[in-house]
Formats: structure tokens, sequence, C-alpha cells
């Protein structure tokens, strides 16, 4: 199977998982009661949420501005690389447009449009968008734990949604049952540990040395590239303003739905719901379509007792409204910039093909008979 087939097979797969997850969040749902919502919203909340929203993505712009201002020059005696933070936040804007259409493409995306416009390495800016990610991950590692005690009173709603199935499930095993599953599963481990991933030319360890491998490597140069920047304090400042911006651009929907006073939704409820919608988010389907409406809609109807029709209304108008401003934003930037989608989509395909010819090229770096990949400089900074 070729690697466009594979592409092609993964994005039909995504927005497949997306019709299903979109289906099941709005099962049951009184559309027309989603409609009258959607109509008496007070919309004088548009042109705040809008200004926070292009604000937050210039922030994430400036952030990804000082990263790749720390690239290492080309040449020994020729300067810094100098970025442009509109060029910086064109690419940002393209990258969230064409992750609509091709899921986890819009980084690709992003980071060929930059390298491009300023002629700079592919990998080179690519490891500044790792870097990124990693800065991302660590505030939504944090933000879970932080929503896990906000949500503490809800302890026994949680326990009842997940707990206690499981709990009933594993009562009607026998424990002897247990134990030979148990068992089983250590015996197919060392199984899988000696006859695979052992022998060079299997599957299970060209997957190992081509995908997770380079992952976490490149996961630890790029942390080591954020402790080692001499702008640390604007690093962390953007980060804290662009996740200050999402709950901003989380908490203003519901005034404009009127949930905040007959739900009592504070602040750290619309971080707590933040935070467990951006793990639908993360989830590869097309600009998170289904998965976010799913996993917002259950948390704002089991755990804050929204009715679901109001809570699929907030669920709708926050992605739908994202969704286009994205779009509308994104296609702007490639005018304003002289581009077209064309030549977006050409660059995108270049660098897609050079990125995975990079990754197999440190794959063979990163096996465990070579510690060459390790000394070398992170592409981050």
């Amino acid at each position: 199977m070729t690697t466009r087939t594979r592409r092609i097979l993964a994005q039909l797969g995504s927005f497949a998982l997306a019709g299903v997850l979109l289906y099941l969040a709005l099962r049951g749902v009184d559309l027309d009661a989603v409609a009258n919502a959607l109509r008496e919203a007070d919309y004088r909340w548009i042109v705040p949420l809008g200004v926070i929203t292009l604000l937050s993505h210039l922030l994430r712009a400036w952030r990804w501005q000082v990263l790749l201002e720390a690239l290492p020059p080309k040449t020994a005696d020729a300067p810094p690389p100098s970025i442009s933070l509109k060029v910086a936040f064109y690419s940002v804007m393209i990258g969230y447009m064409v992750n609509y259409a091709a899921p986890r493409m819009g980084e690709v995306a992003r980071t060929a449009n930059l390298a491009a416009q300023h002629r700079l390495s592919f990998s080179g800016v690519f490891g500044t968008v790792v870097v990124e990610r990693i800065l991302d991950a660590l505030v939504l590692l944090i933000g879970l734990v932080s929503a896990f005690f906000l949500l503490i009173e809800q302890s026994a709603v949680l326990q009842d949604l997940f707990i206690n199935p499981i709990r009933e499930q594993l009562g009607r095993i026998p424990a002897l049952a247990l134990v030979g599953l148990l068992a089983g599963l250590i015996l197919l481990i060392l199984i899988l540990q000696r006859s695979f991933l052992r022998r060079e030319d299997s599957r299970l360890r060209q997957l190992w040395s081509r995908r997770v491998q380079p992952l976490w490597i490149s996961f630890k140069d790029g942390l080591a590239t954020v402790l080692r920047s001499p702008r640390r304090i604007a690093l962390v400042g953007s980060t804290l303003g662009i996740w200050l911006c999402y709950l901003l651009m989380a908490y203003i929907p519901f005034q404009m739905f009127n949930f905040a006073g007959p739900y009592d939704l504070s602040l750290p409820d619309t971080w707590s719901i933040m935070m467990l919608g951006a793990v639908g988010v993360a989830i590869p389907s097309p600009g998170g379509i289904g998965s976010f409406h799913y996993i917002t809609i259950q948390t704002l109807t089991v755990l804050f007792g929204v009715d679901h029709a109001g809570a699929a209304s907030y669920a709708v108008f926050v992605h739908g409204g994202q969704m286009l401003l994205y779009i509308v934003v994104g296609f702007v930037c490639i005018l304003l910039q002289g581009s077209s989608l064309g030549s977006l989509r050409k660059n995108t395909q270049a660098a897609s093909q050079e990125r995975e010819e990079a990754t197999a090229h440190d794959a063979s770096d990163a096996s465990p008979t070579t510690t060459q990949r390790h000394d070398r400089t992170p592409q981050g900074g």
C-alpha cells in the first residue's frame, strides 16, 4: 500500500469517525429547541468573542516567532533568522483552516507556508512546532489534573459513569479467570517482545523505530529546547495568555446562551469543561467535529445539569463559529500573502513527503545500535 493510499484511507476514516461521534452527540436531541436557542442567543457578545479568538492566535504566532528566531543560522557568520509576526500569524490561521479538510495536516501546512515565505528549512521550522505542541501538552496535562480536583464534588457522578460499570463487569468474572487472564497477558507480552521486538524486519519493530521512538526523541529534544531558550519568560507568558484567551472563548458563549446564571457556571467550571472538551479536539477527527460535540455535551448534561438541547446548542455554536472563523480568516490570509490554494497544496504535499523521508532517516539513526541521534542539536533552538 502506497503512502498516498494510506493517507487517503486515514482521512476517510477520520471523517467516518467524525460522522459517528456527531450522530451519537446529537442523537435524541430536539433540533427545534437547538435552533430556537441559537435564534435567541445574545449575539452582542460576538464582537468581543471574535477579538479574543484572534488575540489568542496572535499570541500563538508571537510564541512561534520567539521559537523560530532561536533557530541556528544557516552559517556560523550569518545573523539569526528574522521572522515576520505577520507571516507567522498568517501561517497559524492557514494551518487551522487546513485541519478541517485534512486532520493533523494543519501543522505541516503552516510549517510549509512559513518555510516557503522565509526560505527556511522545513525540518527546522517543524521542530519549533513540536516544541509548541509540548508546551500545550504540558498545560493540558496540568489542566486535566486541576479539572479533576475542581470536579471532586461530582466524584459520585463520575464514579457512577466510569468506575461502577467496570466494577460490575469485573465482579461477574471469577477470580481464577482474572488470574489466568493476567498470566496470559504477561505471556503474550513476553512472546511479542521475544518474537517481534528483537527481529529487525518485524512490523512491530518497524513501528517502534519509525514512529514511536522518533516521537519520544522529539519530545525530549523539544523540552530541552524550551528549558535552554533565552526567552523563557516570553514563552511562558505567551502560553499563559493563549490559554487565558481560550478560557474566555469558552465562557463568553455561556453568557450568550444565558447559562452562567441558571446553571451557576463559573470560570472554574468553564475551565473544567474546556479541558475535557480539549480531549475531544485531540481525537483525530477533522477539526474535532463530532468528538468535541460528544464530550462537551456529555460534560454539560451529566456533570452540570444543563438540558440536552442547551448543551447541544452550546457545542454546535462554539465549534461551528470557530470553524467558520478559521476557514474565512485562513483563506483571507492566503490571499493577503499573495498565494493560492493550489500553491499551498503543492507546498504542503512536498513538505509532507520531506517529513516522511526525514522520519524514515531518523528511524535508522535512532536504532538501539547507534547513539548518534541523541547527540544532535535539537532543531527547535
